[in-house]
């Protein structure tokens, strides 16, 4: 995996998983460590990419509200509230949309 930081291919893979499950790296040139979210749009996100994307998905396709969509979440044990379902939309829309 090429770094975000300095673009070069001499990276190595850490032990452990980040708190989400990603895979992490360290950069042999600067010395600096990433996981594989690092450098997108979904860096710093603390719901896992496929959960975030599938309530966004649902909030443009299907028009649900912000509140129905956290206790929809809220019921299969993810716990979110309607500020966040806002945020990751306005972040992600202009993303998603091109897939719809």
């Amino acid at each position: 995996m090429d770094c975000p930081h300095c673009g070069t291919t001499a990276t190595t893979e850490r032990p452990g998983l980040t708190a989400q499950g990603y895979h992490r790296y360290r950069c042999s040139a600067c010395k600096r460590g990433f996981n594989e979210r690092t450098g997108t749009i979904f860096n710093r996100l603390q719901y896992p990419t496929d959960v975030v994307c599938l309530v966004v998905l649902w909030r443009l396709r299907y028009k649900l509200s912000l509140r129905d969509l956290a206790e929809m979440f809220l019921d299969r044990g993810l716990e979110f509230c309607h500020d966040a379902v806002h945020q990751w939309e306005c972040k992600l829309a202009d993303v998603l949309e091109l897939v719809l």
